[in-house]
């Protein structure tokens, strides 16, 4: 049986991870500014330090440009489709690993419908589908975990289980920092709730955590003698403290209460089976109180650490979600062995099922033209959508109550699978334009000939520098520095903000005429010359 499972797993996951992976641009300002860093890396030779537009990019480790850059070798070309594979192929094999760490902890079929959850849940596969480095760090995070936890179970097995995990906890250093450590204080709390410290607590897990520290200094040691005191400051103080504590603009600061809005929508639908898989785990009567104790701790300690942390970013909290989904995965797995604990479903599925009924009626009455910009253009789509998922919700609830849970169950996974793979295709289509700096890129390009520049005022686009395969774009910070730029002798185009442009004109007393445009997200641009065509 496990075989079926695994080769259901690997179609669902397939479709869901890479169907139309390369269908979009590379989107500012995340996928662009990687993009622009893999690439500067791998034409300057600087493999140590990563440089973005000519400076030292000191915000995150370079193992992600790593693998960027491998897959762009062994494909031949660097794409969109090639650029977004380390996050993809991560998000994947995180369903694998949750597959086999929800049976090791409860049973087969928890680990299989936690992985199914975890692929068709809103927020983990479509960011795994972008360029992103948070489904890599979860990777590392989620396998540091389930080696520390074979470890812990298993003592004779336990130093080569460690060392494992202690390679793990390093890669994930090299991938986003010093968070990948928060695997241990994970354990630390669940095995004190236990009273089994001692047992965790030994000279493998010390071992252990050597080798992650060797790990992260083979690397850092020459990037702190290359990038100097300034990088040292940067990496010790103003990234690790300034995100957790300060909470600068640089670092996303949000409010306390941010995740506890953005994580139902993220997990969603699953989240409104989350409850009921709490009440239940708890119960005295059931036989793995531990286990699910464990990954209690794992969910509520990542929460709560990044909800106290001042800067936030809804991929922040990747690395609970295969918690989260083994949650839901051992509600189903319990349903459908016993017949108790029916409003624990019930109640969550007429929720859905009245969730995605009423806007569809609100929708179609217009009760949201006036509130929504774009409501002509995407009402058809929306109230596509809200149809074939509320008649999913709807059978999902009447296999229910007619006892087929696991038709029930599927039912859900398949609907939401097609949501995923709906939107995959869609959405591109609907918003490249509007996303995407590559069409007003490339029409900066037909226009320029050999010995031209194009610089930018008071901003910097990723998107532009990838785009027009500039290996550098200067930013003009002055109106004396755009005046020189201006009367260059060569060609230069610049682009600038709409909303600066007229400020432009009047602080440098230049008349200039604009020779393209484009709105590009919330941005308008204006592309300028100092000489005419």
């Amino acid at each position: 049986m496990r075989k079926i499972y695994i080769i259901i797993l690997f179609i669902v996951g397939i479709f869901i991870f890479f169907f139309n992976l390369g269908g979009r641009d590379l989107w500012d300002p995340d996928e662009t500014r990687y993009a622009v860093i893999a690439r500067e890396m791998r034409e300057t030779g600087n493999w140590i330090l990563p440089h973005l537009n000519g400076k030292v990019y000191a915000e995150k480790p370079p193992l992600f440009f790593w693998l960027i850059n491998l897959f762009n070798f062994f494909l031949g070309e660097n794409t969109e489709f090639s650029n977004r594979l380390p996050s993809t192929i991560s998000g994947f094999v995180c369903l694998i690993i949750t597959f086999f760490f929800g049976e090791r902890l409860f049973s087969l079929e928890t680990g299989f419908f936690s992985s199914l959850v975890l692929a068709t849940c809103f927020l983990f596969p479509q960011i795994s589908r972008w360029m992103m480095l948070d489904s890599l760090f979860t990777l590392f995070f989620l396998s540091a975990l389930f080696s520390l936890y074979i470890g812990y179970e298993n003592e004779e097995r336990r130093q080569k289980y460690y060392i494992l995990s202690g390679l793990f906890i390093g890669l994930g250093v090299l991938t986003k920092g010093p968070i990948s450590y928060l695997a241990i204080p994970i354990f630390f709390i669940f095995t004190s709730f236990k009273k089994e410290l001692k047992r965790f607590w030994s000279r493998d897990l010390l071992l252990a955590i050597l080798i992650s520290v060797v790990i992260v200094l083979i690397w850092w040691i020459p990037a702190c003698l290359i990038g100097g005191k300034e990088y040292i400051n940067w990496i010790l103080f103003k990234q690790i403290i300034g995100t957790y504590v300060e909470g600068e603009k640089h670092f996303h600061p949000q409010p306390l209460y941010f995740y506890f809005i953005r994580f139902p929508l993220e997990f969603f639908p699953w989240i409104v089976f989350l409850p009921s898989s709490f009440i239940f785990g708890f119960k005295k009567s059931y036989e793995k109180r531990k286990q699910f104790l464990f990954i209690s701790v794992w969910f509520v300690f990542l929460f709560m650490f990044f909800s106290l942390s001042k800067g936030k970013k809804d991929n922040y909290l990747l690395p609970l979600y295969p918690a989260a989904a083994m949650m839901v995965g051992l509600l189903w797995d319990r349903g459908l062995k016993s017949f108790e604990g029916r409003r624990g479903f019930i109640f969550p599925l007429l929720f859905l099922v009245f969730l995605f009924l009423i806007p569809f009626f609100l929708i179609s009455y217009g009760f949201f033209q006036n509130l929504l910009s774009l409501y002509k253009e995407f009402k058809p789509l929306v109230l596509y959508i809200l149809l074939y998922l509320f008649s999913g919700s709807f059978l999902s609830l009447l296999f229910f109550i007619k006892r087929k849970r696991l038709i029930s169950f599927l039912s859900l996974i398949a609907i939401f699978m097609v949501f995923h793979l709906h939107i995959s295709d869609t959405l591109p289509q609907r918003l490249n334009e509007r996303r995407s700096m590559k069409a007003f890129s490339e029409r900066i390009i037909k226009k320029m000939e050999s010995g031209d520049e194009i610089k930018t005022f008071w901003f910097r686009s990723n998107g532009l520098i990838y785009y027009t395969k500039k290996p550098y774009i200067e930013e003009i910070e002055t109106t004396d520095r755009f005046k020189e730029v201006f009367y260059l002798s060569q060609r230069v185009f610049i682009v600038v903000l709409l909303e600066m442009f007229e400020n432009l004109k009047r602080d440098t007393g230049i008349e200039m005429t604009p020779i393209d445009q484009a709105r590009i997200g919330h941005w308008n641009y204006v592309l300028i010359s100092n000489q005419k065509d």
